[in-house]
């Protein structure tokens, strides 16, 4: 509930946001841009909720309506370059692409100002100090530094896609925005005021942050789903009307198409919301409320569980693929934590991403299934459409 409650109170403001940017274009498409992405973020299912790309477009937004009225109000002009980079920069901390949003004042502006990019770079530098400096204070900052310099590559080259590919799933994600994106290419050719321009150069951003990623997993599209709704629904406001109901009309069908679509991939989703409950069910029934737990999951709800029953992770890895292809030391520095400090519980599910579906990874390592025999015993496991996963208890102490 407490999540659902986030999710919520963050679509919110990014709806608050939209409106801000399209109100001046009329209000009935500024209220159109915002259903558009509601109906998208809901028809993409509870798994949407809470992803960092759903979250970055906050301040991605923000961004673009600070780099607008900075070109809007020139008295206040050096103020909102400063928002602009504040609010790439932290869209950068959740995702290293925002810091592409630094470039956003360079579609509003016509005239060039070579002061205008020292306000921007004051406000990122800012607000860079505050995380960073936030990070240094709890002692991050060094395994931040370790995790992008060795991890985060090895995760980027995992499960790469082609274009070809990534553009199969993009259009069924994006068919709720095909109205407006049609809206938009219609009008093209009119003139485009400030405003528009970072509407475009927002857009932009949402596609080089989706093709980057080189996955195209379905959240990867919120930026470039928000900002063609922003521009589409501008440009639907000065179409001709016979434009402008041929590009209702696709509007009206794409979410109604989508919807059909969506069902079996929904129905999947929500098997897995209920693999998390029977997971938390088990934690709560064998386990005291702040019990170490050592999971492991990818997909199918363990970490969810484990938050809803309370249960404090035991090492920092939560996925298999940080284990997977990290250096035999890590691997080496996974198994002494746990046999230095046994966690309670150790719950497993068969999501083992980038490697096939299975128990493999736990099953043929050698050392972690001479662990789990030795200190640990199976307690319940399930398989429930194609969802599987064990919960091992820690042995008792001989007396």
């Amino acid at each position: 509930m407490a999540w659902r409650a986030f999710d919520l109170s963050a679509a919110l403001l990014m709806l608050g946001l939209i409106l801000m940017l399209v109100w001046p274009a009329g209000r009935a498409v500024a209220i159109l841009a915002v259903l558009i992405v509601l109906v998208t973020h809901f028809l993409l299912g509870p798994y949407s909720a809470g992803q960092r790309d759903f979250l970055m477009s906050i301040p991605a937004l923000a961004a673009a309506l600070a780099s607008a009225k900075a070109a809007e109000d020139k008295g206040h002009g050096h103020f909102y370059l400063m928002l602009v980079g504040a609010f790439a920069m932290t869209a950068a901390s959740i995702k290293p692409s925002g810091i592409l949003l630094l470039l956003l004042p360079v579609f509003a502006r016509v005239e060039r100002d070579w002061h205008a990019p020292l306000w921007v770079i004051l406000g990122a530098a800012g607000t860079g100090i505050l995380v960073f400096g936030t990070l240094a204070a709890w002692g991050g900052l060094e395994p931040f530094i370790a995790t992008m310099q060795g991890m985060m590559p090895r995760y980027a080259s995992l499960g790469a896609r082609t274009v070809p590919e990534i553009s199969e799933d993009v259009v069924v994600w994006l068919a709720p925005t095909a109205g407006l994106a049609l809206a938009a290419v219609l009008n093209i050719s009119a003139p485009k005021p400030p405003r528009v321009r970072v509407m475009i150069g927002l857009t932009l951003f949402g596609l080089i942050h989706l093709l980057v990623q080189r996955k195209g997993w379905f959240y990867h599209v919120y930026p470039l789903q928000i900002g063609l709704a922003c521009w589409g629904a501008w440009s639907l406001a000065s179409l001709p009307p016979w434009r402008a109901v041929i590009c209702l009309l696709v509007t009206v069908i794409t979410p109604v198409w989508l919807a059909q679509q969506q069902v079996l991939i929904r129905t999947r989703m929500y098997q897995f919301l209920d693999s998390a409950s029977a997971m938390q069910a088990a934690l709560e029934d064998r386990l005291p409320r702040g019990a170490r737990v050592q999971m492991l999951d990818s997909d199918y709800g363990a970490f969810l569980a484990m938050a809803r029953a309370g249960m404090r992770q035991a090492t920092p890895h939560i996925q298999w693929f940080s284990l997977v292809f990290a250096e035999d030391s890590v691997r080496h520095d996974f198994l002494a934590a746990l046999e230095d400090n046994p966690p309670a519980a150790i719950l497993l599910t068969n999501s083992q991403w980038p490697q096939p579906h299975g128990f493999d990874a736990a099953d043929r390592w050698p050392k972690f299934a001479a662990l789990l025999a030795s200190r640990y015993v199976l307690d319940r496991s399930k398989n429930e459409n194609g969802i599987a996963w064990r919960l091992y208890l820690r042995r008792a102490s001989p007396v």
